[in-house]
């Protein structure tokens, strides 16, 4: 019973990882070395933030995550991923109805590797073989296993409007998220979901600010993520086998 209630706390602590779903924003330096001319933004903010986004998606970055889940809790996390190698790695301080959570994960490929108190050993890292499970939505990741949801926010978007130069706000529709659908998030509160962010010149998303509002008895919340670091050279490397312990069954089965 032990094994099953801590693996029911880390897959509520992953899922609040999408916002119910610091490092300093160094984007405009670094956007200046993947691209010597500045994106010119297209006349259609919809369409220019969706190929930001998209840009975004497809670019080596780093992130950071602070989220106020009002009476929930809070999550502060900082990682960083690298697309073309499928690879993400990030740390996660979670505070959630009152208990404290740490996770550490590493997904390359089709592993993930996970190290939480009360599901893995001592400092080692618990492996899980992802082709065993059938989303990654419920460990609040999206397909390419960025825990900001970047790579579902194309797919969200109702509409935008441009406020100043690289600065957005609008709407989206999260019922259209895996993350918060698989969560049960089919309120039509959540298909007008406020939202800003803004573009930096080489046309890289910088930042993202989610306003959720109250759906059922989930208070509101709002999940500000930064990006940075773009198209510079990151290593996300796998955990030495030495460190490595196979995942309890009951995480697998609570993940299907």
């Amino acid at each position: 019973m032990r094994g099953k209630r801590a693996a029911a706390v880390c897959l509520v602590a992953l899922v609040a990882l999408s916002g119910c779903t610091d490092k300093s924003d160094k984007s405009a330096e670094n956007g200046a070395v993947a691209s010597a001319a500045p994106t010119v933004e297209a006349s259609d903010p919809a369409t220019a933030f969706k190929a930001a986004v998209t840009k975004t998606n497809q670019a080596t970055m780093t992130f950071t995550i602070d989220a106020d889940l009002g009476t929930l809790g809070s999550q502060k996390a900082s990682g960083a991923a690298d697309p073309k190698a499928k690879a993400t790695g990030y740390h996660s301080d979670l505070t959630l109805s009152g208990r404290s959570v740490t996770i550490d994960a590493i997904l390359v490929g089709s592993d993930l590797y996970l190290k939480v108190p009360g599901v893995t050993s001592g400092d080692r890292w618990a492996h899980m073989d992802m082709t065993k499970v059938k989303s990654l939505s419920k460990l609040g990741l999206d397909a390419s296993g960025n825990p900001t949801n970047l790579g579902t926010l194309d797919a969200e978007v109702v509409a935008v409007t441009r406020t100043a130069p690289g600065a957005y706000s609008g709407t989206l529709d999260r019922t259209k998220n895996p993350v918060v659908a698989g969560a049960g998030g089919v309120s039509e509160a959540l298909k007008s979901v406020p939202f800003e962010a803004t573009v930096n010149p080489q046309g890289y998303v910088t930042s993202l600010v989610i306003h959720t509002p109250p759906v059922g008895s989930g208070p509101a919340s709002t999940s500000t993520s930064k990006f940075a670091d773009f198209a510079q050279p990151i290593a996300i490397e796998r955990p030495d086998s030495a460190e490595v312990q196979q995942a309890p069954d009951e995480l697998y089965q609570a993940l299907q």
